[in-house]
């Protein structure tokens, strides 16, 4: 699910899938003298796939490189809206691996990218340690979560919020360019997790503020499981919010968007990640048909 741009006219790729499971492409030529190349990941593309796709496709570039006479003086992007393993950007227990370590290892063996574009990076401290700590030197460029959450909003957004709530202390200071974009306050949710099952065991607002007759939006940058935004809302809620918005940069919904109903009221997403929802999904959900 990758795509290749010269000079911004799409170059058809054929991706072709053996009966072991080995992957191959067939890249047409590249125009002569090109200025500018880029490699696009589509975010529904699986995990586990993109380093060897971003492997494969870039040999592919490479070898045409040559007799198309594209040089080091020229462009070449990378765009990756959604940064693999940006989760896993620590070691949470003996016998774990770093999986965004491993991944932009990788990326540091390919070694020829003028600019790598990311979208609402989750943890973009992380990446720039392991940079710093494993000598990889990126040209990163992100889309920072403020401009992703208003590129989201359909044409008629008209909603007017009174708080925004971050989900958790990483979440805040991204949470934060929202509120004061929307010129509202913002609190901070803490909760316990259990490291072992990822499951969330408790929530915590601050007593002091009043949700009564509130519109809260809740942002963050990955939707996944959704219990954390499903729990948080059921809390919010209870103190006696009349509505729950919440934004996501990133949306998974790996158990789909059914277990929302009734929580929370409206979903906002900059792009769908892997093939479990897609944007006509989210519209549905929006118009009451979920």
């Amino acid at each position: 699910m990758i795509t290749v741009y010269s000079d911004n006219v799409e170059v058809p790729v054929n991706k072709v899938v053996f009966s072991d499971g080995a992957i191959t492409f067939k890249l047409d030529e590249l125009p002569s003298n090109p200025r500018y190349i880029s490699i696009n990941v589509d975010p529904r593309t699986p995990v586990n796939e993109v380093r060897e796709e971003l492997l494969m496709i870039t040999e592919c570039i490479n070898q045409l490189a040559d007799d198309t006479h594209f040089s080091g003086n020229d462009t070449f992007t990378l765009n990756l809206p959604y940064l693999p393993y940006a989760r896993n950007d620590r070691v949470f227990e003996k016998g774990n691996p770093n999986g965004l370590l491993s991944f932009l290892m990788t990326l540091g063996n390919i070694r020829c990218f003028d600019e790598i574009h990311i979208c609402d990076i989750h943890n973009k401290g992380a990446v720039e340690t392991l940079c710093h700590e494993y000598y990889l030197s990126f040209n990163i460029i992100e889309k920072k979560q403020l401009d992703c959450y208003k590129a989201s909003l359909p044409y008629d957004f008209n909603i007017s919020y009174d708080l925004v709530v971050s989900t958790d202390k990483g979440a805040m200071e991204k949470a934060r360019t929202i509120a004061e974009h929307l010129e509202v306050d913002i609190i901070y949710a803490s909760k316990t997790r259990n490291i072992s099952t990822g499951r969330i065991e408790s929530f915590d607002l601050p007593d002091n503020i009043s949700f009564e007759g509130k519109t809260v939006l809740i942002p963050d940058d990955i939707g996944d499981g959704m219990g954390t935004f499903v729990g948080l809302a059921k809390e919010i809620k209870k103190r006696g919010a009349v509505q729950v918005d919440l934004y996501v940069t990133h949306l998974i919904a790996a158990k789909g968007l059914k277990c929302l109903t009734g929580v929370i009221d409206n979903i906002y997403c900059y792009q769908t990640v892997g093939n479990f929802v897609n944007k006509q999904n989210v519209t549905d959900f929006n118009n009451g048909k979920i």
